[in-house]
């Protein structure tokens, strides 16, 4: 073998010891481990609210109490506790004793106003016509010509007994020309202030005993004032009643609202018209809806600082009633179909821009979003944020 050849065999088989070596090297290698995804939670659209609950129980608003429209008795009754009843319909009747005495006080009563009203029309015009003056001046020129002729019958009389009763006729008849001389002066005079103030007192007491009366018989027929359902009764027969005395209580089973109560920390952020969801446990089954509609703003006795709220239903359905327990969510802010996460994820408070670590399908970045409502369960999300975008559970 020559020079030239044995430097080439040489050089091969170098090359081929390094390759053999080179992937021997490779085989034995261990594979490089692919990176693994985090935990995370998809971007979405939902709705942020921000609310205030507010412990309460159901409260009737529509309670009437039907009275004994006057002293008396009963003659029947004709419902009882628990009975529906319709607007107009009777409850109970007077017996004959009572209407008849009714009856009769408004027919006094009457009477009495009409007399008053007549008197007070009177203070308003002179005292008393011409003619009449003219007809009573006749009168005292009358009785002048007969005391004249009494005084004649007075002296010429004989004797005591005589003189004595002549005597007692002439004085009648002055002391009547006197009581007419008096009375002629008054009718020509006219009604003085305290004739009129008086008159309008007298007229005032007339009225009102006439509208009071008007009312007992307006009364007299025992009916219901609306539709509702009888919750109390206390009406008994055979036994006299007094005057004003409850015979019954009736309610609107569907006049319902809530009454609940407030924080201190709560107070200055609700206000009227706020939209409130709320749940019972009587419908369990159900969300109502409805809005506030009074806050009273008077501290309810207690340890702990809390202050009284109404809340309207938009409806009232069947299974409610007066004093079941409610709990209500008052919705101070909301936002509507906007990019959100859970409040778990976005964990910094009081700062608009907050970073956070999104994988991209490979790797985890960082980014910065702006917060903007923090509501009770979620956030709502203003820039930095698609939809569908993964943001790492940290």
């Amino acid at each position: 073998m020559d020079k030239r050849a044995l430097i080439i065999f040489i050089v091969v088989g170098l090359l081929i010891v390094s390759a053999a070596g080179y992937f021997g090297f490779q085989t034995t290698q261990e594979p490089q481990a692919a990176v693994e995804a985090p935990q995370t939670v998809t971007a979405e659209i939902c709705d942020v609210e921000q609310t205030v609950t507010a412990p309460g129980s159901l409260v009737n608003v529509d309670l009437a109490n039907v009275n004994m429209p006057t002293t008396g008795k009963l003659s029947s009754v004709g419902v009882r506790v628990g009975d529906a009843v319709l607007k107009g319909q009777t409850l109970a009747e007077l017996d004959d004793v009572a209407k008849s005495q009714a009856q009769l006080a408004f027919v006094e009563a009457q009477e009495e106003l009409s007399t008053a009203e007549r008197n007070r029309v009177a203070m308003d015009y002179p005292r008393a016509t011409e003619a009449f003056i003219k007809e009573y001046k006749q009168k005292i020129k009358y009785q002048k010509q007969k005391i004249g002729l009494l005084s004649d019958k007075y002296n010429n009389a004989v004797g005591s007994e005589a003189k004595a009763s002549a005597l007692m006729e002439l004085s009648n008849a002055q002391t009547e020309l006197s009581t007419m001389n008096t009375n002629l002066n008054w009718y020509l005079g006219h009604p003085s202030d305290d004739d009129i103030a008086n008159s309008d007192s007298t007229l005032a007491v007339a009225k009102a005993k006439y509208n009071a009366a008007k009312a007992v018989l307006d009364s007299l027929a025992i009916i219901a004032p609306f539709d509702g359902v009888i919750l109390e009764a206390n009406a008994e027969l055979g036994v006299t009643i007094n005057a004003e005395k409850t015979l019954f209580k009736i309610g609107n089973p569907k006049a319902l609202e809530v009454e609940a109560n407030i924080t201190e920390e709560d107070f200055p952020v609700v206000s009227v018209g706020q939209e409130v969801d709320l749940f019972f446990d009587a419908r369990s089954d159900m969300t109502i809806t409805g809005r506030l509609d009074r806050i009273i703003p008077i501290r309810i006795e207690g340890d702990s600082p809390r202050y009284h709220i109404y809340i309207t239903l938009d409806n009232v359905p069947d299974g409610l009633a007066d004093g079941m327990t409610a709990d209500a969510s008052i919705t101070i802010t909301k936002r509507e179909n906007v990019i959100c996460l859970p409040r778990s994820i976005v964990r910094a408070s009081g700062v608009d821009n907050v970073t956070l670590k999104i994988w991209n399908g490979t790797a985890e970045e960082s980014r910065e979003v702006t917060v903007g409502l923090r509501g009770d369960s979620d956030v709502e999300i203003i820039s930095g944020l698609q939809v569908g975008d993964q943001v790492v559970i940290q």
